[in-house]
C-alpha cells in the first residue's frame, strides 16, 4: 500500500488519460460536507482530503461470504498483535465457529 498523495502524484494522470482502458478508469467522487460515501467490501479505494477533514470509517467483517476470511488473512499478516487479541475475543465470546475461520497459525 502507498499513501494516497503518492498515488495521486505518480498514477492519477495515467489512469485518467484517454489512453487508459475505459473499463479500468477510476470512479471519482467529490464529497461535500454532510454527505456519506459507501465503499462496498473488497473495493480498492483511496481518499485525498482537499481541506481539514474529520472522517469516520467502519470496516465490517461479516461472518457470511468470503470477506471474513480475506480480512482475517490481511489482519493476521499486517497487524499480528491486533489479530491475537481479535482471535482471543472470538474464543472468549463463544464464537469458536468464527475462530476456526481465523486460524492462529496465519499469525506466525
Amino acid at each position: 500500500q502507498i499513501p494516497s498523495s503518492i498515488w495521486f502524484r505518480d498514477f492519477y494522470d495515467k489512469v485518467t488519460s484517454p489512453s487508459w482502458p475505459a473499463e479500468y478508469r477510476p470512479v471519482e467522487v467529490l464529497q461535500y460536507p454532510g454527505e456519506t460515501v459507501y465503499v462496498p467490501a473488497g473495493w480498492p479505494h483511496l481518499v485525498l482530503n482537499l481541506e481539514l477533514t474529520v472522517a469516520v470509517t467502519h470496516n465490517y467483517a461479516s461472518e457470511y461470504g468470503p470477506f471474513f476470511e480475506k480480512m482475517w488473512k490481511e489482519v493476521a499478516q499486517d497487524e499480528r498483535h491486533f489479530a491475537l487479541r481479535w482471535h482471543s475475543g472470538l474464543m472468549k465470546s463463544g464464537r469458536e465457529d468464527l475462530a476456526r475461520k481465523a486460524p492462529r497459525e496465519m499469525m506466525e
